[in-house]
């Protein structure tokens, strides 16, 4: 379900850098994804795991490092998912080394590359705690876009049932 609900929310942002709410075993070596060599664990963070308001000032703030600007903010429609994602949409594609630094900067708030796809259009697996991130560029609108989601038990329910309420198509 976790990616059924990660889909739909990476798809209703149709843009470059995406989260997915599955595991890292979900990224199938079929579809191009190479796992990072098995890295020791980061240390737990010492306020536990972060908040959804933490994870979208990590964002911003690794996207304004990576001198990235942000693009136009669309307001959460709230419901049940309003804890479970965070998102930063910037204004335009992001140059190589601004994706290099834009990893550099999650890694030092703590994000963990979980695997890598060079395929078709680059992307970036991260981990920090319950949150997953989909890095990559480009996509339907051709913009740098960051989307996290958090893969906990109440997230995935409510993922679940605004998949029910929305449809596949959203």
């Amino acid at each position: 379900m976790a990616v059924l609900a990660t889909a739909a929310a990476a798809a209703a942002v149709a843009g470059g850098v995406a989260v997915i709410a599955a595991p890292a075993e979900e990224y199938p070596a079929a579809d191009g994804w190479v796992r990072e060599p098995a890295a020791p664990k980061s240390a737990p963070r010492a306020a536990g795991d972060p908040s959804q308001a933490v994870v979208s000032a990590e964002l911003a703030a690794a996207a304004a490092t990576a001198g990235l600007e942000r693009g136009i903010v669309h307001p959460s429609d709230g419901g049940g998912t309003a804890d479970c994602i965070a998102d930063w949409v910037g204004d335009g594609p992001a140059d190589e080394a601004q994706l290099a630094a834009l990893e550099t900067a999650l890694k030092e708030h703590g994000w963990q590359v979980m695997a890598r796809n060079p395929r078709p259009v680059p992307k970036v697996a991260l981990i920090s705690g319950t949150w997953r991130l989909e890095l990559h560029n480009g996509g339907l609108l051709n913009t740098a876009t960051l989307v996290a989601t958090r893969s906990t038990e109440p997230c995935d329910e409510a993922f679940r049932r605004e998949e029910e309420t929305r449809g596949p198509r959203g």
